[in-house]
């Protein structure tokens, strides 16, 4: 599960931006750039609650301006020479400014932290369940969203799900019973808060 959305990795991530040297833009334009498609991710994942991926997108929307006027004031220090140390005082100045949003939407998701682990986590599970509908069960059975008895029914003839799920209609409906179970789950979380 590491490849996938990961709220715990975006908290790095972020961090990881935050502690870089002012003048290390080779290596906030790396980050940045992993950064940027995880936190894609995540509002995708989080459009489930629409007040939340409101709020999500209204963070978004100022990092992604002070990234870009970043990357554009790097492109500008590479490419002129005459005007090079000014280039390089914007971008320093530049990175100042993504790093004070990076610290919004630190705070923002730490708020939100339960929401957000639990929207990643339905993401990851959706594209497991497209991928390999074994590792979806095993999936659903670590994060408590289906019972221990379900989970020894399934498991108890584990090589015949292959056969079965050549079948593509019967793969969707697996599909759909796995977002039926998220939701259950869902259900659960709020009736417990």
């Amino acid at each position: 599960m590491e490849q996938g959305l990961n709220f715990d990795t975006v908290l790095t991530e972020v961090d990881q931006i935050l502690e870089l040297h002012p003048k290390d833009f080779r290596k906030t334009k790396f980050l940045w750039g992993k950064l940027d498609q995880r936190l894609e991710k995540m509002l995708d994942a989080a459009k489930i609650d629409a007040v939340r991926y409101r709020r999500l997108c209204e963070i978004l929307t100022p990092l992604r301006t002070a990234a870009s006027k970043l990357m554009q004031s790097m492109s500008n220090a590479k490419r002129g020479v005459s005007m090079r140390d000014d280039w390089i005082r914007f971008a320093e100045h530049d990175l100042v400014t993504l790093k004070d949003e990076l610290l919004a939407l630190k705070e923002s998701i730490i708020e939100d932290a339960d929401f957000l682990k639990f929207a990643c986590l339905r993401a990851q599970l959706r594209e497991l369940g497209r991928a390999n509908p074994e590792r979806l069960f095993e999936e659903l059975y670590r994060a408590g969203a289906i019972s221990e008895r379900t989970w020894v029914l399934l498991m108890a003839q584990p090589n015949s799900w292959k056969n079965v799920l050549k079948d593509r209609e019967l793969s969707n409906k697996l599909e759909q019973i796995s977002a039926w179970l998220l939701e259950l789950e869902d259900l659960r979380k709020e009736r417990r808060n």
